[in-house]
């Protein structure tokens, strides 16, 4: 798997003397692992890697993400942690957010993502952050925040996108929940409509229609 130069140059960088391009190598096998969804493979090629370049932001991050993506997530939280710290960035916040929902630690994966500010990441991570956080806010009993938390997000654009799609669906469950039966169908409608196979949309919508 092809390597981006900028990460090739950040690997290199944090490598102990003369392992350089091994590292290289190993994290491109991890990265083509990772991509074909054998998360084991990739953790046990990224945990090598680790040892080469213990402050490596490209290893740990994604390192992190593939112990998320294989449900580990106390190993998650470490590693994903690590990236935040190193390389002092928000980008993961959300990924290690939803570690700590599912470690059920609603109040930290809260704070991780009220650290996130739209001018800090893209429009799509952010959605994602406001997604997780609506989570949070609904594993706390407190419906009405979640609910005001995505209502504040675009949420008419003139294209949707996935991140779109999932904050409708996100919503119309927290709205089905409070009773507001019209808006969350209106919303499952919506998701269907733009991807009738990407969730259980379709069966939501037809349980809530008169």
């Amino acid at each position: 798997m092809h390597v981006p130069d900028e990460v090739v140059a950040e690997l290199k960088a944090t490598a102990r003397p003369g392992k350089g391009d091994i590292l290289v190598k190993v994290y491109a096998d991890a990265a083509a692992a990772f991509q074909a969804d054998d998360f084991g493979a990739a953790i046990r090629l990224l945990d090598q890697a680790k040892h080469i370049a213990l402050r490596s932001i490209g290893v740990r991050e994604l390192l992190g993400l593939a112990y998320y993506r294989a449900g580990r997530w106390n190993e998650a939280t470490r590693e994903l942690g690590a990236f935040r710290r190193i390389a002092g960035s928000k980008e993961q916040n959300a990924v290690l957010a939803d570690a700590y929902r599912a470690l059920r630690n609603p109040d930290k994966a809260l704070e991780l993502c009220r650290e996130v500010k739209p001018a800090d990441v893209d429009t799509a991570t952010y959605f994602e952050t406001a997604i997780v956080a609506a989570g949070a806010l609904s594993d706390m009993g407190r419906l009405d925040d979640a609910i005001g938390l995505l209502e504040r997000l675009d949420l008419k654009p003139e294209v949707a996108e996935a991140h779109h799609l999932r904050a409708w669906y996100v919503l119309a469950d927290l709205l089905a929940r409070k009773g507001r039966f019209t808006q969350a169908l209106d919303l499952f409608e919506a998701v269907a409509a733009a991807d009738p196979d990407a969730t259980d949309a379709p069966e939501r919508a037809a349980k809530l229609r008169p």
